[in-house]
């Protein structure tokens, strides 16, 4: 903190005003003002990192943050006098198009504001073909057909071949399968409450109960949602794909009935 004050002289003539003044130590960290990550492929992490000193004459205790599609590390800490952090930003975009957030750096007394920007674009990856027609066998018997995914960029892809198109549309069904254990939890708990009501040891076993149902919602919130049929499988489900190389991927068809069967599958893939 910074410090002024008047001293406010007075002899038998005249009166005159002395300013004081006291500049408080403070941590001063160097950020840039902008840092421009230019073009990257979408769903695909770009990291840059930060060499950050402390200028000022006091430690630092600095909190950053910022928003997708930006990320940062280390969020929190505390920085000596001449001492020096290592920061690592994280582009990962999940959509096309251009993208700009301004990361705060809070130091008591002091906000650093840094500007981050990057456009986010397709790059040379594509499916073989957008449909799989696999030839007709019997019933208990399987067939099969073969797709490929040709990578003709320079990054590393990672594929998943999800049940559903967009992460709202998976978000939505976790949502809707946590509000179904949050009652199925609390149909248990009053059932066991009217069961129980002599028994002295009901609060461990409503806590376990109520564990229970929280690793299964914590399932659920980390399920990748990948595609599962009981007639047609792929194999592999997941996996990479190194640059300018491609992935054969297989699509089983195990029907259990003489008829047509259709089936719609998504292939998110960085890049």
């Amino acid at each position: 903190q910074d410090y002024f004050h008047c001293l406010l002289c007075t002899t038998e003539r005249e009166e005159f005003i002395v300013p004081i003044r006291a500049i408080g130590a403070r941590a001063v960290l160097d950020f840039p003002d902008q840092l421009d990550f230019s073009v990257c492929p979408v769903k695909y992490s770009t990291q840059k990192t930060l060499m950050v000193r402390n200028l000022g004459n006091r430690d630092a205790r600095y909190q950053i943050s910022t928003q997708s599609p930006f990320s940062v590390i280390p969020t929190m800490g505390t920085l000596g006098i001449g001492d020096t952090l290592q920061v690592t930003v994280e582009f990962h975009p999940l959509q096309t198009g251009d993208h700009s957030k301004t990361p705060l750096c809070f130091v008591p007394g002091e906000d650093t504001h840094t500007s981050l920007r990057g456009s986010a674009v397709n790059v040379h990856i594509r499916l073989e073909r957008n449909s799989v027609t696999v030839e007709q066998t019997y019933i208990t018997l399987s067939n099969q057909s073969t797709v490929r995914i040709h990578n003709h960029s320079n990054v590393t892809a990672r594929f998943q071949w999800k049940a559903f198109a967009t992460r709202e549309e998976e978000e939505q069904v976790k949502q809707r399968l946590c509000h179904r254990l949050c009652e199925q939890e609390n149909a248990r708990a009053d059932n066991f409450l009217e069961w129980s009501r002599a028994d002295t040891t009901r609060g461990e076993r409503l806590s376990l109960l109520s564990h229970i149902f929280q690793s299964e919602r914590a399932e659920v919130r980390g399920d990748p949602m990948l595609f599962f049929d009981d007639i047609f499988t792929i194999e592999p489900l997941e996996g990479e794909i190194w640059p300018n190389s491609s992935a054969e991927i297989s699509v089983i068809f195990s029907p259990q009935e003489a008829r047509v069967y259709k089936h719609a599958v998504y292939c998110d893939i960085s890049g």
